[in-house]
């Protein structure tokens, strides 16, 4: 996992995730009647998350998302109390 770079994990998660959909079709495919072969089944239900085309956030909205995410986060003080 040290090897990952924060956005490197979030693909390999993404495309872990986009795997088991993949597989859960495949098994609902094989499993059920249905008429179509697999990659038309697949492309009628199967929808990916991951966007591709990523739009670059501004150094403003990535300081407003942190601003605003970091309610959530107790900063720890010296000793470790919060």
């Amino acid at each position: 996992m040290s090897t990952y770079t924060l956005e490197g994990l979030a693909d390999f998660i993404l495309q872990l995730y986009d795997q088991q959909n993949e597989d859960q079709l495949w098994e609902i495919w094989l499993n059920k009647q249905i008429e179509d072969d697999f990659p038309t089944f697949k492309k009628k239900h199967y929808r990916k998350i991951k966007n591709n085309k990523m739009q670059k956030l501004s150094e403003e909205e990535e300081k407003q998302i942190i601003e605003s995410n970091m309610r959530f986060i107790k900063p720890i003080k010296k000793g470790g109390e919060t």
